[in-house]
């Protein structure tokens, strides 16, 4: 009989154990890709009619950013369950998968679902994070502001998810905050986007600048210190860009060269020696796919807002 108990108990031990192991994985993942490259790039991936996305479109991209050096990918719900699943794909391997990062806006995450809802929708879709995006003319008080960042860290990584602040994103070039890094530091987030490179250790290592694929905005990036950035829109709008006429996809192989540049420390002009001619782009080079303007409505895709998530349930 108290064999049977003795065994009983460490099976109890054993479950908790792994229950609380695998709550802790997403944020300790996160925070690891993060910090392993010395130059981090998160890769956004946004597309404005993601149903319409064939699987191999998506699965080149994802695939893009592993092999290329990304260290995670940030994307909208529609995303996260296709590109999770071509990660999977790696898991175990060298690369090995990325963590992804979905985006959710703070205004949901405070609303009438609230942020266990949401979180537990995009665990189950297979995020490995969240990006909260947040906007200052919604957010007065900076100390609310801050309590309320806290609080939903704190149930995201209950929920086994690790955290991005995502200020102003979407912004039209004005992502990111003064201080972003120290305040994703003060409320537990993995990183932040910021407007300077700060200085203080944690704030420093915390600190993502947005970046536009432009190599001139990510000289001026580097010149201020960032290590770690974000590639906003890295497709351009456009994931399935030659997905039908090649293999790897000419989005994948743009894609590459953004990311291999961001890793560059050398000259950081993204297209020299670039060969590559653009087909179902409209007949444009890769150098003109990444170079135009990629400035898209994210606005417009952020006020689907909590709709977004309605549909991924």
């Amino acid at each position: 009989m108290a064999a049977a108990r003795h065994r009983f108990t460490l099976l109890a031990f054993a479950l908790h154990l792994r229950s609380a192991t695998a709550l802790l994985a997403g944020p300790a993942r996160l925070s690891k890709a993060l910090r392993t490259s010395g130059r981090p790039l998160i890769v956004h991936l946004w597309d404005p009619n993601p149903a319409a996305l064939e699987s191999f479109a998506i699965d080149d991209v994802s695939e893009a950013c592993r092999t290329a050096g990304a260290a995670a990918v940030l994307c909208g719900p529609e995303l996260v369950g296709p590109i999770s699943k071509e990660q999977e794909t790696a898991h175990g391997g060298f690369p090995g998968s990325l963590p992804i990062v979905t985006e959710m806006a703070l205004v949901d995450l405070v609303g009438e679902d609230g942020p266990q809802e949401l979180c537990s929708k995009a665990k189950g879709l297979g995020a490995t994070g969240i990006g909260i995006r947040y906007y200052s003319r919604d957010w007065q008080d900076n100390e609310a502001l801050e309590q309320m960042l806290q609080r939903t860290v704190a149930v995201a990584e209950e929920t086994g998810l690790g955290v991005i602040l995502l200020p102003e994103f979407g912004a039209n070039g004005e992502e990111g905050v003064i201080g972003g890094g120290g305040l994703a530091a003060r409320v537990g987030a993995a990183a932040g986007l910021a407007k300077d490179a700060e200085k203080d250790d944690e704030g420093e290592k915390m600190a993502f600048g947005c970046w536009n694929g432009d190599c001139d905005a990510l000289q001026r990036l580097r010149d201020n210190g960032f290590q770690g950035l974000l590639l906003k829109n890295a497709c351009g709008g456009d994931m399935a860009w030659g997905s039908k006429i090649k293999q790897p996809s000419l989005a994948a192989l743009a894609l590459t060269r953004l990311i291999k540049a961001s890793q560059s420390k050398g000259s950081t002009a993204v297209w020299a020696g670039a060969g590559v001619t653009g087909g179902s782009g409209g007949g444009q080079s890769t150098a003109a796919y990444a170079s135009r303007d990629v400035e898209v409505p994210f606005e417009l895709s952020a006020q689907m807002g909590t709709a977004a998530w309605a549909e991924q349930s």
